[in-house]
């Protein structure tokens, strides 16, 4: 289907990407429950493609799917940003494909990491249609050790402080990444750095989304 067509039949959704640890999912969230929207999380989808992906179409998600911890996390941070960058490249695909699958019966959210700037871009009728988020360094590595269930994703490996610190790095890097592509394609970016509350940053890209 060409972009065009996947414009018209992807009008009613909005797009809320970015990179983790910026509080999408609670935003996502509190406009869901605001407006009766559908809600498309891209780390719930990531789950359900793990079973279809194949290593002729998608080698480097089928690849990342079976490594352990060891492999997945020791691995220098600037590999894990490439890699993570082509594997949300070869999902965009299989996403599309579920949301143009979806009742066209209310308004849908979609919201995950796996929203790049520069795919999304040609597929929007509006500049209102997409926003990303991305947190500071500092905010992010708060935030990160807060979370009880940060520390177990490492706890297997054989350094977990090396293999933290590389997902770390990681994921610094994605938001660099995320923001150059964002303004390149003259889209809107949020930095989150804890200036603002989650209700003021609610109410923010509430306007931003200029729900009727």
């Amino acid at each position: 289907m060409k972009a065009e067509a996947i414009q018209q039949e992807l009008a009613h959704v909005y797009w809320l990407g970015g990179s983790p640890c910026a509080g999408k999912s609670s935003v996502a969230d509190a406009l869901v429950a605001k407006y009766g929207w559908q809600l498309y999380r891209c780390d719930e989808a990531y789950e359900c493609h793990i079973s279809v992906v194949t290593p002729e179409l998608q080698p480097i998600f089928s690849k990342l799917s079976t490594l352990s911890g060891d492999a997945l996390w020791i691995r220098p941070a600037a590999q894990q940003l490439s890699e993570e960058i082509q594997l949300y490249q070869e999902e965009f695909p299989l996403i599309l494909a579920d949301l143009l699958a979806l009742p066209k019966t209310a308004p849908v959210l979609v919201e995950g990491n796996a929203l790049l700037p520069h795919l999304l871009a040609p597929l929007l009728t509006t500049f209102h249609q997409a926003l990303w988020m991305v947190p500071v360094p500092e905010f992010q590595m708060k935030h990160y050790l807060r979370r009880e269930w940060a520390q177990e994703v490492v706890a297997a490996c054989t350094h977990p402080e090396q293999a933290f610190a590389n997902w770390m790095q990681r994921d610094i890097s994605f938001a660099a990444y995320v923001t150059q592509k964002a303004l390149e394609q003259g889209l809107s970016l949020v930095q989150i750095d804890g200036s603002h509350s989650l209700e003021e940053t609610i109410k923010m890209i509430d306007r931003h989304f200029h729900v009727m």
